[in-house]
């Protein structure tokens, strides 16, 4: 046989992942609980030497170090343990409880441990007890007697699979045990895969609703605030021009203090929304898995989830959507401002330069007038040294001294304009 090339590093991991949480089978008469547990980055270490903890108590094996799940058989019970990114879930499953005992007073959680069950790590996000029978009988009712009294009538979902060969019950709410409750009633010749995914299905969009739901509170908190930043965001479109430079700063301060606190909520709030929509989609695809029928006189699971589930969603959407929407408008805001700034200040510059102009222009005109007035003195005292160098010439030519004088003035004074030119002109190279 011919050698293949390597595999890839991720090859078998990431096959495997198609199979890392298969279904359980399950066989009416049948009892499950299910506890979904959220815990941090330690706890979910200390979940698995938990586990591990229990396994070798009760003789089994150990879950490998990087397994997302285990499914162990411990005699009287299955245990299946799931680690997820933020939360743990356990799943005990037993068989029948004892004859006589009322659906749901005997749970398959009552199987494991009291002691092992009070340090679980991290704190529960989601508790369900399902519980699973067969009839031979035709269904007679949209609920059975038996059952009727153990849920809420107000708000009870039901819904039948496979051509009526299985229906449904649950009522979301949380009893006096702590726990929500399904029920679920299918022939006696039931498919156990079918069973088994009917069971996970329905604890899957309680437990996945119940993360999605996380992000609620803290949206609803932030909507005050957000709707003050919003106010101050009008008002100082509304100013914008309608005020002096000094206050539009001021405003444009305020404004980049609002983008900043804005840029916080987001960063520490975008990881719970982000996963909050991520939950919703999962919610609804597996209500689309489950493609339950309704029955007649109760509610649809579809139609429940979309008016008590689906608002609470659409919140956490717009609160997700009203921090970008707030962040562009403080961004485009501060902006206008700073344009409006730039401008103003644009215009102050181009006034002060051209007062300096003005005060260079009548500079060199000061400077021309006393260069000619120099021009002049100095050649009042160069006329009267040169008069006096020329005296006794004049005296010999019978010119007086005043004559001398007025013969010197004009070479003078064009020799003392050249020289200050030729002073002026050689600084200005310079």
């Amino acid at each position: 046989m011919p050698r293949k090339p390597a595999d890839h590093p991720n090859r078998i991991a990431l096959a495997n992942e198609l199979h890392a949480r298969p279904f359980a089978l399950l066989k009416a008469p049948c009892r499950i609980s299910h506890l979904s547990l959220t815990c941090d980055a330690e706890e979910l270490d200390r979940a698995r030497d938990h586990l591990i903890a229990l396994c070798d108590r009760m003789g089994a094996p150990h879950p490998s170090d990087h397994a997302p799940q285990l499914l162990v058989d411990f005699g009287r019970f299955r245990l299946k343990w799931e680690r997820h990114t933020e939360f743990v879930a356990l799943t005990v499953i037993a068989g029948p409880a004892a004859k006589g005992t009322s659906p749901f007073d005997s749970p398959a959680l009552d199987l494991l441990p009291f002691d092992w069950l009070e340090e679980l790590p991290g704190t529960i996000l989601a508790a369900i007890h399902v519980h699973c029978e067969a009839s031979d009988t035709r269904f007679d009712s949209p609920v059975p007697e038996h059952l009727r009294e153990l849920f809420v009538r107000d708000s009870l979902v039901g819904g039948s699979f496979f051509d009526d060969a299985a229906r449904f019950w649950g009522d979301f709410r949380i009893h006096e045990d702590g726990f929500m409750r399904f029920a679920v009633v299918c022939t006696s010749d039931f498919e156990e895969a079918l069973l088994g995914r009917i069971v996970q299905r329905l604890i899957e969009v309680e437990t996945y609703r119940s993360a999605s739901m996380l992000a609620l509170p803290e949206a609803r908190g932030l909507w005050p605030r957000l709707n003050e930043i919003d106010r101050a965001l009008a008002e100082a479109t509304g100013s914008i021009g309608a005020s002096e430079l000094e206050s539009e700063r001021a405003v444009l301060d305020r404004i980049t203090d609002f983008s900043a606190e804005i840029e916080e909520m987001t960063s520490r709030n975008a990881y719970r929304l982000d996963a909050s929509r991520a939950y919703s989609e999962i919610v609804w695809r597996r209500l689309e898995v489950l493609s339950a029928t309704p029955l007649p006189g109760l509610i649809d699971l579809k139609a429940f989830m979309s008016r008590r589930y689906d608002p609470a969603m659409r919140s956490c959407e717009a609160t997700r959507v009203r921090l970008g929407s707030l962040s562009e408008r403080a961004t485009r805001v501060a902006t206008l401002l700073r344009t409006r700034i730039d401008v103003v200040l644009e215009e102050q510059n181009r006034e002060v330069l051209s007062a300096m102009n003005k005060r260079s222009a009548q500079q060199l005109r000061l400077q021309e007038t006393v260069e000619g007035v120099s021009v002049v003195a100095i050649s009042y005292y160069a006329v009267g040294l040169v008069s006096l160098m020329l005296a006794p010439l004049g005296a010999m030519a019978g010119l007086s001294e005043s004559w001398v004088k007025a013969v010197t003035v004009l070479p003078i004074l064009l020799l003392v304009w050249l020289f200050i030119r030729r002073i002026k002109a050689r600084a200005l190279r310079e």
